[in-house]
């Protein structure tokens, strides 16, 4: 694989001499130090600047660790890590998931892009295993003669086993409880780990936690609510073409740019806020309701065009 050509402006010494010069941290070719270093190296850069928390640990079924039977299977870990400085736009956090029954650790990228948090990118891990680097040079074991043969390698056995639905419904419900306002977090630093309370926590922490709550909240379901001035935009529509014969809801549904059960539904809801009566007995159509500010009966003027 060619090398990647880089500028003055990739580095942020670019007056150093070239042996010498850094790319600049928020470069799209830094990502900690994951894509120079090995897995292992990868998984220990998820904890630098990270905010983390502890979704599940596998002895979570056992509160009292003196009272694990004998034989028990550990369950599944999943930590989070909601990193300090963004990894892009819509970043929620990182998390890495293990289980006893596979034989590789996931790790993914949580985002929300406007359609809900999701997975954009996902790795699996395997202590022994090595990768390609940007330069087409194969990193792998720390021991130059370790064999880098894959013993087991990835079937669709594996990838079924990997609950993805679960670990993004996990990751949100804690993200968007927003605990940590009452019972503070636990951070990372270069001793050792310190609980802080939330006024305690330095600005750039705070920002980072409440980002990812808000994006992590879950998405409204259903449609959005009709405003007012839509249904009384409706109700004037329906009283002016509800005179021109059969197909009133076809012909709203051209004027409104909306298929003919939506009209439908705009016009049920008008009815039922008081923008249009219940249809009239011995007639199809509805009349003004009492929030209109006109009548169309007893000579009063009819309802006036549309914008």
């Amino acid at each position: 694989m060619p090398q990647p050509e880089f500028h003055d402006d990739d580095f942020s010494n670019p007056e150093a001499p070239e042996n010498e010069r850094h790319l600049r941290p928020d470069h799209p070719h830094v990502r900690d130090l994951s894509y120079e270093r090995s897995r292992g190296r990868q998984a220990m850069d998820l904890w630098k600047g990270s905010l983390i928390a502890t979704v599940t640990e596998p002895w979570d079924a056992y509160p009292d660790l003196s009272q694990i039977p004998e034989g028990a299977v550990p369950g599944p870990s999943l930590t989070l890590f909601v990193k300090e400085r963004s990894r892009g736009a819509g970043y929620v956090a990182d998390f890495v998931y293990k289980a006893a029954d596979l034989p590789v650790t996931v790790h993914g990228v949580l985002v929300n892009q406007g359609a809900g948090l999701g997975v954009i990118e996902l790795e699996l891990w395997r202590p022994d295993w090595g990768y390609w680097d940007d330069f087409g040079d194969f990193v792998g074991p720390a021991d130059n003669d370790a064999s880098t043969a894959v013993a087991l390698p990835i079937t669709g056995d594996v990838l079924r086993r990997i609950p993805l639905g679960q670990i993004v419904a996990q990751a949100q419900a804690e993200l968007a409880s927003q605990s940590w306002k009452s019972e503070g977090v636990t951070t990372i630093g270069l001793r050792s780990a310190e609980s802080r309370q939330p006024g305690e926590l330095a600005p750039a922490s705070v920002r980072a936690l409440e980002i990812a709550g808000t994006l992590a909240q879950p998405a409204k379901r259903g449609r959005p609510p009709l405003e007012e001035a839509l249904l009384h935009e409706l109700a004037h529509a329906y009283l002016r073409e509800a005179g021109n014969g059969p197909g009133l809801h076809r012909r709203l549904a051209d004027l409104f740019e909306r298929p003919e059960p939506t009209i439908k539904d705009w016009i049920k809801a008008a009815r039922e806020r008081g923008y249009l009566s219940p249809a009239i007995p011995g007639r199809r159509a509805a009349g003004p309701g009492p929030l209109l500010s006109h009548r169309t009966e007893g000579g009063s003027p009819p309802p006036p065009p549309l914008a």
